[in-house]
């Protein structure tokens, strides 16, 4: 590895290339990355699909908490825009044998070989029509869900997976009750379900949800992680959970259910 590529990776995520005035990725995104990789087996190699990619952010955390284990990820966008940044993302930190950013569309995606070990969705958490409206197509595309909604995330996820295949979502908690059935349709079982707080006397705004494909029954409820304290400070083990967080110690207003 290069030299200038090890100091990124450990600047990580600070310096990642974004399209300028478009969607910013978040806590949520690197959650993702901590939840996922704290849900997979280690050691043996494991190909993945990242859908509504972005910037990389989510697969490049996870492949940077994983530097000794093989993963291979596909990561999926409609914005050539934030493509061309994951691209750029993926060779500054020497990835590119590892993340393979390319154009498609969640509806109709289909893995070259099918039997996805593990898939990653951070998808627009509101529905058209309601929240704050977006000043951009950009940020209007990763804000509001597109055509086929979230279903079909859940169904891009289970035509992929292979049997006992695992999804990592993010998500906002309000809408549980729906994304738990859409995947179900999808034949996903929802397994393991963590809420995240902004922090610990908050409402979980977020919620990190583990489902496998034909993953029969039984539910885990985690305890809430809280991510700063009262003081505004990140908690120890909002830290030890993703320690990508720690670029950002500081709880700024408005972020995380503020």
């Amino acid at each position: 590895m290069l030299a200038d590529a090890a100091t990124r990776r450990a600047r990580f995520p600070r310096g990642l290339v974004q399209p300028p005035g478009g969607f910013r990725f978040g806590a949520d995104t690197l959650l993702l990355a901590a939840f996922a990789h704290a849900n997979l087996k280690m050691g043996k190699p494991l190909a993945g699909l990242d859908i509504g990619t972005g910037c990389g952010a989510a697969a490049i955390g996870l492949l940077l908490l994983r530097p000794q284990n093989a993963l291979h990820i596909t990561g999926i966008d409609t914005g050539p825009e934030m493509l061309d940044a994951a691209r750029q993302n993926a060779a500054a930190l020497d990835l590119g044998a590892c993340f393979a950013p390319q154009q498609a569309d969640a509806q109709d995606y289909r893995a070259p070989a099918p039997g996805l070990d593990f898939v990653l969705a951070n998808p627009p958490f509101r529905v058209p029509g309601t929240g704050k409206a977006c000043p951009d197509d950009a940020r209007t595309r990763a804000r509001f869900e597109g055509p086929g909604g979230f279903a079909a995330f859940a169904a891009c996820a289970g035509r992929n997976l292979r049997p006992q295949g695992r999804l990592f979502l993010v998500h906002l908690a309000e809408r549980l009750p729906e994304l738990i059935i859409a995947l179900s349709q999808a034949g996903l079982h929802t397994r393991r379900l963590l809420p995240v707080q902004g922090v610990a006397a908050a409402t979980p705004r977020l919620a990190l949800l583990l489902a496998v494909r034909g993953g029969g029954q039984g539910l885990i409820l985690e305890s809430p992680l809280a991510l700063y304290t009262p003081e505004g400070v990140l908690t120890p083990e909002a830290r030890a959970f993703c320690p990508h967080l720690a670029a950002n110690p500081v709880r700024k207003a408005r972020q995380m259910g503020a």
